[in-house]
């Protein structure tokens, strides 16, 4: 959950919250200037550029300067809520980005605003002819994470909190589980961007990676810890179950130790559930990814088994809208969803959210998928029948 004070928390729980919303571009406060606020949405495994889109008065022509300098464009913009106090004011930073575009008519202007993804997106590393190579060993999927956004990206390397584009405290997190896992990766990039690479290696470990509050962050979840906030009938403006189908996977084959020059993968790994073929049919899966890639069976194995763990059953999906006390809940954060009509009781994880500053509601989607015991690797299934090489 968001860091904030007591008062916060109180004035939040409030079901008439004064919130305190505001507008910067750079330095400058236009507030005062929203004709409507934007929805702003955001999914754990979104490893794309969010845009949001924010609607100005401009009779005064106001926002004219940046037809006058584009380069302006390239401002901070933020977008914050929270309270004001006597004598000072507590914000959160619920989007921070740049102007993608700006658009006028008449007297108004509609701002498109696109988030830290878009750096990572701008740019292609290699070529055909001088491909970007990390084949001369095999790397920890972490530090690959942190050569994309840093080397390949060009966001800053500061190995601390103080880092402004990476949130250093969860990459840390993130790579402890790495450095415990032994995960290993390597890549060629023939012409890719940095954001293709990162999203490569969230699907390949199942992390999350997305930008809060200006920031990139990466998690990979398992157990959800306490504390998480109860979310009933009394709470909860509307909510929506959702059972697909398509979700499910019984048998999930990985391919990894891919050759660059034969253009072929040198192992093949898989896992099955027996339980969910003989109750569903059977449902496989190929993961083959040849520009980032597993280099082992073990490694390959790992996702194999997670993504059986996760997708053998068909789980029900809750869309949850609630009032804006719910903020402080966020990507990651577990909640206690009750609901009498849908008949549930049970504890899920905040897969995505959508905050819509102007109506004061929140949604979450959440669901089990990501959230199990602890996950063990159980290489024992690292025999003949699973392994083809």
């Amino acid at each position: 959950m968001y860091s904030v004070s007591s008062d916060f928390q109180v004035s939040a729980a409030a079901k008439n919250a004064a919130w305190t919303r505001q507008l910067l571009i750079g330095d400058s406060d236009y507030t005062d200037a929203v004709l409507k606020w934007p929805t702003i949405s955001k999914k754990w495994d979104g490893v794309n550029p969010q845009t949001v889109v924010i609607d100005l008065a401009n009779e005064g022509q106001l926002f004219n300067f940046l037809m006058t300098d584009p380069t302006k464009m390239h401002s901070t913009v933020s977008l914050k809520m929270g309270f004001t106090y006597v004598g000072s004011e507590e914000l959160l930073t619920m989007f921070s980005g740049t102007i993608d575009s700006a658009r006028y008519s008449g007297g108004s202007c509609k701002l498109t605003l696109i988030d830290k993804f878009r750096k990572l997106a701008d740019r292609k590393v290699g070529d055909t002819t001088s491909p970007v190579s990390y084949t001369a060993s095999s790397y920890l999927v972490h530090d690959m994470g942190w050569y994309a956004c840093t080397s390949l990206g060009g966001l800053s390397a500061i190995t601390s909190t103080n880092n402004p584009d990476i949130d250093y405290q969860s990459w840390s997190s993130w790579s402890s589980v790495f450095s415990v896992d032994n995960v290993r990766v390597k890549a060629q990039l023939t012409g890719q961007t940095p954001l293709e690479m990162l999203r490569k290696l969230s699907m390949l470990t199942q992390s999350a990676i997305y930008v809060e509050n200006d920031k990139i962050k990466f998690g990979r979840f398992t157990i959800a810890g306490s504390g998480w906030i109860t979310l009933d009938n009394s709470k909860v403006v509307d909510a929506e179950a959702t059972l697909d189908d398509r979700q499910l996977v019984n048998k999930q084959y990985v391919s990894a130790a891919y050759d660059t020059t034969s253009k072929s993968f040198g192992i093949t790994v898989q896992d099955v559930s027996t339980y969910s073929v003989n109750s569903y049919g059977i449902r496989e899966n190929l993961i083959a990814e040849s520009f980032v890639w597993l280099t082992d069976s073990v490694s390959a194995l790992n996702l194999a088994q997670r993504i059986i763990t996760s997708n053998k059953d068909i789980q029900s999906r809750y869309s949850i809208k609630a009032p804006i006390h719910s903020v402080l809940s966020t990507i990651g954060d577990a909640v206690l969803f009750q609901d009498t009509m849908l008949d549930v009781s049970d504890t899920y994880r905040i897969m995505e959210e959508t905050l819509n500053m102007d109506s004061g509601l929140k949604t979450f989607s959440v669901d089990q998928t990501q959230y199990f015991g602890a996950f063990i690797l159980d290489v024992s299934a690292l025999d003949s029948s699973d392994v083809l090489t």
